[in-house]
């Protein structure tokens, strides 16, 4: 699903937009379908993702969920023209169990993930910048989110895999300029996602931004029964990433 910004207001960078739901289900339009007509009237040429789902814990399911990803960044660099995007203005936007999936292909843009079907597979699957919203990100106990771990990688996890593919331990700095968000009240996703990716990056001298906000709890989405900050993200998300391409 594409929205493009009005006539006018084209800003030349795309989003692909990965929303969340535990990996049970996508929730496509509060972290989908909103978010997009927000974004575009910010500008952006926005693209929301309904990957295939990473079930049972599987690596050929959760292969296909990486997959999907890199595929999809692929074809929106390869076609940037058509939808007047900057090649080098292109990022990845993932909420909750979906911001998951816009790490890895943060951390890992590389990771044959599917065999290559076309010239447009040789195109950069690298996002240009990420943006991670009350993200699930780590699978280490007290910190992850059960079940999310559990649809990605199975319920009888090993300690390696919980320390090798937790996404705060897979920063480089090869991954590209983060904006994190997320609130401290949150009872689904811990903010110590959120903490623990923003030191990982800092360490590693990759630009990031943070908020966290007080209220807003976890799936606020863009927030439109709320009158709390939590609802001012976009434009927080928007003036960071403007301010990467001057």
């Amino acid at each position: 699903m594409i929205y493009v910004p009005p006539a006018g207001e084209n800003n030349h960078s795309a989003v692909l937009i990965i929303p969340g739901g535990g990996f049970s289900y996508i929730m496509e339009d509060l972290e989908g379908l909103d978010v997009a007509k927000v974004l575009s009237k910010k500008g952006y040429s926005s693209f929301v993702l309904l990957y295939r789902m990473p079930h049972g814990g599987s690596e050929v399911n959760r292969n296909d969920a990486f997959a999907d990803v890199q595929r999809a960044m692929r074809l929106i660099r390869a076609n940037a023209d058509q939808y007047q995007v900057a090649p080098n203005q292109i990022g990845v936007m993932g909420f909750s169990a979906g911001a998951f999936l816009a790490a890895n292909v943060s951390n890992d843009p590389d990771a044959s993930n599917y065999p290559a079907k076309d010239e447009q597979d040789k195109v950069s699957a690298r996002p240009d910048f990420a943006a991670l919203i009350y993200p699930v990100l780590s699978l280490k106990d007290g910190v992850t989110h059960n079940g999310t771990r559990a649809a990605m990688y199975g319920k009888d996890i090993n300690d390696d895999v919980k320390q090798r593919y937790s996404q705060e331990n897979r920063v480089s700095a090869h991954t590209p300029p983060t904006f994190l968000a997320q609130a401290l009240n949150d009872g689904t996703a811990s903010p110590q996602n959120t903490l623990r990716m923003f030191d990982a990056l800092r360490k590693n001298k990759v630009p990031v931004e943070l908020h966290l906000f007080q209220l807003g709890g976890h799936g606020f989405g863009i927030v439109k029964k709320q009158d709390i900050p939590a609802k001012n993200w976009p434009t927080l998300f928007s003036d960071w990433q403007a301010n990467l391409v001057k």
